[in-house]
C-alpha cells in the first residue's frame, strides 16, 4: 500500500488555509518526504521512524525547506537521507549551519546529504529520476518509481517540456498552482490551474493534486476551490489540495 499525505499545500508562507509546502509518501517499508516547508512539522505524529526516510527538495527557497529548521524535532532510527535540487548542494550546505540553523550536532541521528545527480549511484529501495524544471532559481522535478506506481512531483515552475516527460503516463501528479486562474509572469515561472491541467492532458496523467497555492492570492478555500473548478474543465481528474488530505494508491 502507498499513502500520499498532504503536509502543506500553501505556497509563500502560512496562512489559516495551510502550511508551506510539504508531501509525505509512505509505504510498508520507507518513507519519502518531497519538500520542507514548516507542514514537514507534522510528520511528528505521522512518520513510523523506525523506517528508512528519504528527503528530497525541489529547490531553495525559503517557503521549500524552511522546515529544515525542525529536523531535531525528529526522532529516525536511521540516517536521513536528504537530497538537494540539482546543483543545489553547496547552497544548501551553505543554508544548513549556524547562525542560521541549529548545529548538526544536535541532531540525534545521522544526515547524508545527496545532489540529485547522484541518484543513480545510490541504490534508492525505489526508482526515481530528476529532471530541471523552468524557475527564477534552479528547479529540480521528480519521479518516482514505487510498488508499480508513479507518483511525480512537480513544484514551482512553468509548464515546460521536461515537466510533461517527467509527468508522461503517471498514476499521480502532485503539481502547483501558484496563479489564479488566467494568470501569466513569464518573468516569475509558475503555473496556473489551466496550464497545470493541460500539462495532465499532455502527459496521459491519471490524476493530478494541486497544492502550493499562493498565500497571497488564495487567501481563501473557496478561491482553491474556483480555480480547479477551471482546471477542470481542461482536465476532469483535478484534486483540490488541502492540509492533511490523504490518498491510497
Amino acid at each position: 500500500m502507498i499513502k500520499i499525505t498532504a503536509l502543506g499545500t500553501n505556497g509563500w508562507f502560512d496562512t489559516q488555509t495551510g502550511s508551506t509546502t510539504c508531501m509525505m509518501v509512505q509505504t510498508d517499508s520507507y518513507t519519502l518526504i518531497l519538500d520542507a516547508g514548516y507542514g514537514i512539522a507534522k510528520i511528528k505524529q505521522l512518520v513510523d521512524f523506525s523506517k528508512p526516510a528519504y528527503l528530497f527538495l525541489s529547490h531553495l527557497h525559503l517557503d521549500h525547506v524552511i522546515g529544515l529548521h525542525t529536523l531535531d524535532y525528529f526522532g529516525f532510527e536511521h540516517p536521513l537521507t536528504l537530497v538537494a535540487p540539482l546543483g543545489g548542494k553547496k547552497d544548501l550546505l551553505d543554508l544548513l549551519r549556524p547562525p542560521f540553523t541549529t548545529n548538526w550536532e544536535r541532531i540525534p541521528y545521522k544526515v547524508n546529504i545527496l545532489e540529485a545527480e547522484e541518484l543513480d549511484s545510490f541504490g534508492f529501495p525505489f526508482g526515481v529520476k530528476a529532471l530541471p524544471l523552468v524557475h527564477v532559481v534552479p528547479d529540480t522535478g521528480y519521479r518516482f518509481e514505487i510498488e508499480g506506481k508513479s507518483i511525480v512531483y512537480l513544484l514551482d515552475t512553468g509548464y515546460c517540456e521536461n515537466a510533461v516527460t517527467l509527468a508522461k503516463d503517471a498514476d499521480f501528479v502532485i503539481t502547483e498552482s501558484g496563479f489564479l486562474p488566467g494568470e501569466i509572469d513569464e518573468g516569475w515561472p509558475h503555473m496556473n490551474p489551466e496550464s497545470a491541467a493541460r500539462l495532465a492532458v499532455a502527459a496521459n496523467a491519471k490524476q493530478m493534486l494541486l497544492i502550493h497555492f499562493g498565500a497571497a492570492l488564495y487567501d481563501t478555500i473557496a478561491k482553491r476551490q474556483q480555480a480547479v473548478d477551471t482546471g477542470r474543465k481542461i482536465y476532469p481528474n483535478l484534486i483540490m489540495g488541502l492540509d492533511n488530505m490523504e490518498f491510497i494508491l
